[in-house]
């Protein structure tokens, strides 16, 4: 009786086991990466507004793109990594039942009785207990353990900053794909108007053909670039669904309210900033820290490791049946391995050099990010006046060579070739200006100020301007300089 209430004990035990291993919040555990980013810790309905600004495009992006999610089980990973290293200074317990079932001894070639020494069948239910630690090792292996949660943390915020970058450039390059079909279909309208006028110009005799030919040829172009822009916008507003983890923006429309602001930092400045702020020499940095600590946990190997087996019985017929407990204490020095913990310590110091090589890169690789994106931003702005004083140039001259033509001292073709100029230069200055945002947002991104925080800013400050809009019911949008700390 006695061993089926053992074996009952024993299924209970490792019934609390697996019920505890099966109790996971998965909630609590998704919720230490959501946290960091500051993303929904539910999953919630992804549905487009009417109104997508960008600081919304951004808020999706960070709930909803499963990159994030893939680098924050990393970061869990990481955290779980660090547990079950300092869960070797626990003992491992175990249960390990036995029964034991022999044939009856045979008696015959021994003396009587002799057969009562041997047992033929016992029921044991021993419980075992065993640690095995290297003081030094161990500890230090814990503390690299933590450092490399670090790691996975800004490496977790650096990704997020790299895709709220990307889903800005998608956001902009929608809205010039936009502006640009936008102008082309303009443009497209009075060209045809032109060669109707002209096809009435030849019926009635005071045209050529081959100024009508040209009109047409001039509208075909026109229609051919119409529709690779319009299928530039198709294609960019996939890609910006897929980056905010929806399926299709449908009709939302799209609204530039971010005004990049007038005067930045030096150089000096934003380079400190940088290093002070980006994530990614933040994950570099903490790697050089798992690497030195890599190095002690090495060297560690040299020092002895104390291992404590301790065995009991819960039930126990075996002989002798007085004995219920041994204990074993092992003190290992190492003192000939092969050249084994030799080799894992040039690993380990290989280790430490590759990373603090890979530190200094990343810092003078930020030096160089910076200084172009401050470049790229300044002739951004440049390229903004340049241009729009081209375009007010190319359309005077365009106006002039029309008028020029209208009283015969012009030809269609000088007509057709100012046009170009004209639709050229629009469409460049329209670009220009998208480009001046998405390159203040690369500055921002180099510059480590392109987080969560920044566009939690962003999302009150264009709130502020929708709502001023929607009070005016004004169509033209409002917009002011919005800074981006």
């Amino acid at each position: 009786m006695q061993p089926v209430k053992t074996l009952i004990s024993m299924v209970a035990v490792a019934a609390v086991s697996l019920g505890l291993s099966g109790c996971i919040n998965q909630t609590q555990e998704v919720d230490h990466y959501r946290d960091i980013l500051h993303a929904n810790p539910q999953p919630m309905p992804r549905k487009v507004p009417h109104l997508l600004t960008l600081a919304g495009a951004l808020h999706m992006a960070n709930d909803n793109n499963e990159s994030l999610a893939i680098a924050g089980e990393n970061y869990l990973q990481a955290l779980i990594a660090k547990d079950r290293a300092f869960a070797n200074f626990f003992p491992t317990v175990s249960l390990a039942p036995t029964d034991y079932q022999r044939h009856g001894f045979n008696e015959t070639q021994f003396p009587p009785g002799f057969g009562n020494l041997f047992q033929t069948h016992y029921f044991d239910t021993p419980l075992a207990a065993t640690l095995n630690v290297n003081i030094l090792r161990d500890s230090t292996a814990i503390s690299a353990a933590g450092s490399y949660t670090g790691v996975q943390k800004s490496l977790l915020l650096n990704l997020q900053s790299d895709l709220l970058l990307e889903t800005a450039q998608t956001y902009y390059a929608v809205l010039s794909a936009q502006r640009s079909v936008k102008v082309l279909q303009r443009t497209l309208t009075v060209q045809r108007a032109t060669v109707a006028s002209e096809l009435r110009k030849l019926r009635a005799g005071i045209a050529l053909r081959l100024s009508v030919l040209q009109d047409e040829a001039d509208e075909a172009r026109t229609q051919v670039q119409l529709t690779n822009a319009e299928n530039l916008v198709e294609r960019s507003r996939a890609t910006l669904a897929y980056l905010i983890g929806v399926n299709s923006l449908n009709h939302a429309r799209l609204v530039n309210l971010f005004r990049p602001p007038a005067h930045i930092p030096t150089l000096e400045a934003l380079d400190r900033v940088a290093l002070a702020r980006r994530e990614d020499l933040r994950a570099d940095q903490d790697a050089v820290a798992v690497a030195e600590k890599g190095v002690t946990v090495a060297m560690a190997e040299y020092f002895p490791s104390v291992s404590i087996d301790f065995d009991t019985f819960l039930y126990k017929e075996s002989f002798p049946s007085d004995s219920w407990w041994n204990g074993l204490f092992t003190v290992n020095f190492p003192i000939f391995e092969g050249g084994m913990i030799y080799n894992d310590v040039r690993k380990a110091y290989s280790k430490l050099r590759q990373a603090m090589l890979e530190e200094e890169m990343l810092r003078r690789k930020i030096h160089e990010q910076v200084r172009i994106a401050l470049s790229d931003w300044v002739t951004s702005r440049e390229l903004v006046r340049d241009t729009r004083t081209e375009m007010h140039a190319a359309r005077a001259a365009f106006l002039q060579a029309r008028h020029s033509y209208r009283v015969g001292l012009a030809t269609n073709l000088d007509v057709i070739t100012a046009q170009d100029r004209y639709l050229s230069a629009n469409l460049t200055y329209q670009q220009a200006k998208y480009t001046t945002c998405v390159d203040m947002l690369n500055l921002l991104r180099e510059s480590g100020r392109l987080t969560y925080a920044s566009i939690a800013q962003l999302a009150h400050q264009q709130a502020e301007l929708v709502a001023m809009k929607d009070q005016t019911h004004n169509t033209k949008p409002v917009v002011r300089h919005v800074a981006v700390k």
